[in-house]
């Protein structure tokens, strides 16, 4: 008999999570499974209910929240002995990890998606520290991450980052980024800095066309300052971008590693870190490799937005 803990986030996204643990609670019981279900009230609540799946040493840990709350939970293991299988029903405003696991945004079908899923080992990315599971971002864009109020979220949902975005575009701004990454020294003078654990970026399901959840890499996009109308080529090129390589233009750049540092030349920013504002400048930054078993849905939900 599987044991069960659900972490849910009421905070999250349209803070429907409570009436949507117990559907699954229900649901988990239904099928004989042990299940109990963790409500927080406050942030420190997350790290609390997680120590506690790992004390139990609970099968699965359910997260029920947005990327905010599975990078708590993430950074919570990080401290913790035990790390039981996780698992996304994803209530959150992006859902970025759990679109890039191929779960449903439809929490029925979440569910369903749950109790078939199988067990997958994955990799996790560490920069100073903090460990993250979907992507590092820095840049005139990524910054407009941590500008985004509660209010337009509530009101606009994902499309809040791409109206935040759109503004950022004509003000951007060109930074000197120097890296050594597996003991090889670049330099970029550019936009924008993203580097991926897997394939799924921004829920563009072949980002980086090469990369696997489990590959022991990671994997990073520099772009050069560059127009308005190259940029939308960009886009479309990363989003119609199927299993086989795309051709990008001379702007773009892309490359693999395990383990680096990236430097800020006379300027200072914030990284945004799966979604929310992460650490300063300088950044040392490694992959561990199948750092987290995580359910994966054997029958992955495709993007509307980006599906061909």
């Amino acid at each position: 008999m599987k044991n069960i803990l659900i972490l849910a986030n009421p905070s999250s996204g349209k803070k429907n999570s409570i009436d949507f643990a117990q559907i699954a609670e229900e649901t988990f019981k239904a099928r004989g499974w042990h299940c109990v279900t963790r409500i927080t009230k406050q942030k420190s609540d997350i790290d609390k209910y997680t120590t506690e799946a790992c004390a139990e040493k609970v099968d699965h840990l359910i997260i029920m929240g947005g990327d905010g709350t599975v990078s708590e939970v993430l950074n919570a293991l990080n401290t913790l002995s035990y790390r039981p299988t996780i698992g996304i029903l994803p209530t959150g405003t992006a859902n970025n990890i759990a679109i890039g696991w191929g779960m449903s945004t439809n929490i029925h079908k979440a569910i369903d998606q749950l109790i078939d899923a199988k067990q997958e080992k994955c990799d996790v990315g560490e920069v100073n520290n903090h460990l993250f599971l979907s992507t590092l971002s820095s840049g005139t864009l990524p910054e407009t991450v941590w500008e985004v109020s509660e209010e337009m979220k509530e009101a606009y949902g994902p499309m809040a980052y791409f109206l935040e975005g759109m503004k950022s575009l004509k003000d951007e701004k060109a930074y000197h980024f120097e890296l050594m990454l597996d003991g090889k020294k670049l330099e970029r003078e550019g936009t924008l800095l993203l580097i991926g654990v897997s394939h799924n970026v921004f829920g563009i399901p072949c980002f980086f066309s090469e990369a696997k959840r489990n590959d022991g890499k990671l994997h990073i996009l520099t772009l050069d300052q560059t127009t308005l109308g190259d940029k939308i080529i960009i886009l479309s090129k990363l989003i119609r971008k199927t299993d086989e390589t795309g051709t990008m233009p001379p702007s773009v750049t892309i490359d693999s590693f395990e383990e680096g540092t990236i430097e800020l030349i006379n300027d200072t920013t914030h990284v945004a870190l799966d979604g929310e504002k992460g650490p300063d400048y300088p950044l040392s930054i490694k992959v561990r490799p199948s750092y987290l078993t995580a359910l994966i849905p054997g029958n992955p939900e495709k993007s509307l937005l980006f599906n061909n």
